[in-house]
């Protein structure tokens, strides 16, 4: 009994004594980096922050936003210890993978950025202007992290948690970020389809001003129950059988392979 108790006392030393070893292994040492820390926020908008996945790519679908006009903030975190002092890094425009005008698609670049003292990380903010050619095409700027005297670009890529490492598309460049930026048709991450049936502009405009909402709330599922999406299927279903019953048909701003205007319709579980 007693030399039982022993082998589990040498157990529970050599996990703790490996525990210790994985927490100094992963402490970062060498000059500070800075890295893109763009991460995409899952529908359910639960979790842990920390452990969303990470992109190298954001849209800004103004047909979604409604908005002509939009702001998107670019994380960006401090490798290394933090300080009590301003830093300050830049960024540039890769040119050669950047289609997107300035002045025009998107408002110029700072000279520089600041990771204040005592903190670590900062936003950079793009805003972005919605133009009739983005509708057919999405439009890009390619951002890119300039290493300097303060900070050094230590990570290059990011592998996912528990992903499969022969996927090379899940690598992820967090020395670059783009920005796709169009006003076409996107359907919300938590859009059902079986309730609202095909996401058009003019159907998310509809609801949108009938019900008071806006198509970032379809974005997230725990606001956006499948009861309330039911529920405005329902509500959409019977203001557009009313409408066709006076003769005010509502239709979609496209036509069939026959050349007629589409009916606007919801899903087919309505």
């Amino acid at each position: 009994m007693k030399r039982s108790f022993f082998y589990i006392i040498e157990f529970v030393v050599s996990l703790l004594l490996f525990w210790r070893c994985e927490k100094e292994m992963m402490d970062y040492e060498g000059k500070p980096g800075i890295y893109f820390a763009v991460q995409t926020i899952p529908p359910s908008q639960y979790g842990d922050s920390e452990l969303f996945a990470y992109t190298d790519t954001t849209l800004l679908p103004f047909s979604v936003l409604l908005t002509d006009d939009t702001t998107l903030n670019i994380k960006v975190r401090v490798m290394g210890e933090i300080v009590d002092y301003d830093r300050y890094f830049k960024i540039h425009v890769v040119d050669t993978a950047t289609d997107a005008v300035v002045g025009e698609d998107y408002d110029a670049l700072e000279q520089q950025y600041v990771i204040k003292s005592g903190e670590r990380e900062t936003f950079i903010p793009i805003t972005g202007h919605r133009q009739s050619k983005m509708l057919d095409t999405i439009y890009y700027l390619t951002l890119e992290l300039e290493a300097n005297e303060h900070f050094a670009l230590p990570l290059k890529y990011w592998r996912p948690l528990e992903q499969d490492y022969t996927d090379k598309n899940k690598i992820i460049d967090v020395t670059r970020h783009v920005i796709g930026f169009s006003d076409g048709i996107y359907q919300p991450k938590a859009w059902i389809y079986n309730y609202l049936g095909k996401c058009t502009r003019k159907k998310m405009s509809l609801i949108c001003s009938m019900f008071g909402l806006q198509l970032t709330d379809f974005d997230n599922s725990n606001e956006m129950t499948m009861n309330k999406q039911k529920v405005l299927g329902q509500s959409l279903d019977r203001y557009l059988k009313d409408m066709d019953e006076k003769g005010e048909t509502i239709y979609e701003d496209e036509v069939d392979k026959d050349g007629k205007p589409v009916k606007m319709t919801v899903g087919p579980l309505i």
